[in-house]
């Protein structure tokens, strides 16, 4: 039974959704998420089809959604009302990983039945913080990152970004005190998604839902051996060009001199943007 590829009713706030996984049936064990703006980076879409499923056992599968649109609490919710299996597993549109994090997160989780485990994310906001935060005691006061980990473990930590974040089916239960509906129940009967996410003050809904995740009980960790990258914003200056130029391979100047001589334009060498920025 292949996998059919469906657009289905939007979410709140959102453009539109597209679901990768069997619509009927299907021995699923987990859903992937990943809310998403306005387009996916390249980079995580390369991530995403260089990822590693051979740790799938055999006969089962996992569901994919993407969900787009501008209200990021409700594409949150709306992949809590469609996930199928035991876990969710959040990716957001900016972010990078190897191709075998993914199955490494998953394997780590049921090996020890962790209620939340995530990658090693960082702020892609200077001073890049790592995304391992401490609360000033358990149930009260700021958070703040821990900036010592080691290579390859797995930290208890108070809260984490959703980023790369897998989450068991348990926690969601755990807050709302009881039993997730059937998923037929929730895809065919409709109505609202639910409310796990959601946006208070200054605090970002990631950090408020892991807040609530821990008053209910789960425990939080962050597996600092799975390495994922957050795609930054930068200026795109004059120095931003110049550095390009200085390391544009020969291949390539010879191509952009082709164009530009039939122009009528210069083209610049590296040679000469090497000089301009300083170079030696």
């Amino acid at each position: 039974m292949s996998p059919e590829i469906v657009r289905l009713e939007k979410a709140p706030g959102a453009q539109m959704e597209y679901y990768t996984g069997h619509l009927e049936g299907g021995n699923v064990i987990g859903t992937i998420a990943f809310p998403v703006r306005d387009h996916m980076n390249a980079a995580t879409v390369t991530s995403i089809i260089m990822s590693d499923f051979n740790w799938l056992p055999k006969g089962k599968t996992v569901d994919h959604h993407i969900i787009q649109g501008s209200i990021l609490t409700s594409q949150r919710n709306m992949a809590i009302q469609r996930m199928r299996g035991d876990w969710l597993l959040y990716i957001d549109d900016d972010m990078t990983w190897r191709p075998d994090a993914i199955g490494r997160l998953v394997e780590a989780r049921e090996k020890d039945d962790f209620d939340i485990l995530s990658g090693l994310c960082f702020r892609r906001h200077f001073p890049y913080q790592p995304t391992l935060y401490m609360r000033e005691s358990p149930t009260e006061g700021s958070y703040f990152p821990l900036e010592k980990w080691g290579e390859d473990e797995i930290v208890e930590v108070d809260a984490t970004g959703c980023a790369f974040m897998l989450i068991h089916k348990r926690v969601f239960e755990m807050i709302a005190g009881g039993p997730m509906p059937p998923y037929e129940h929730r895809i065919r009967e409709g109505g609202p998604p639910p409310n796990y996410f959601r946006w208070e003050g200054l605090m970002g809904e990631d950090i408020r839902f892991c807040q609530e995740a821990k008053a209910a009980g789960a425990r939080i960790w962050v597996h600092t051996g799975i390495p994922v990258g957050h795609i930054a914003e930068i200026e795109i200056n004059q120095k931003v060009f110049l550095e390009e130029i200085a390391k544009r391979p020969q291949r390539a100047y010879e191509e952009h001199k082709k164009i530009n001589d039939e122009m009528g334009f210069q083209t610049m060498t590296s040679q000469q943007a090497r000089e301009r920025l300083g170079w030696k």
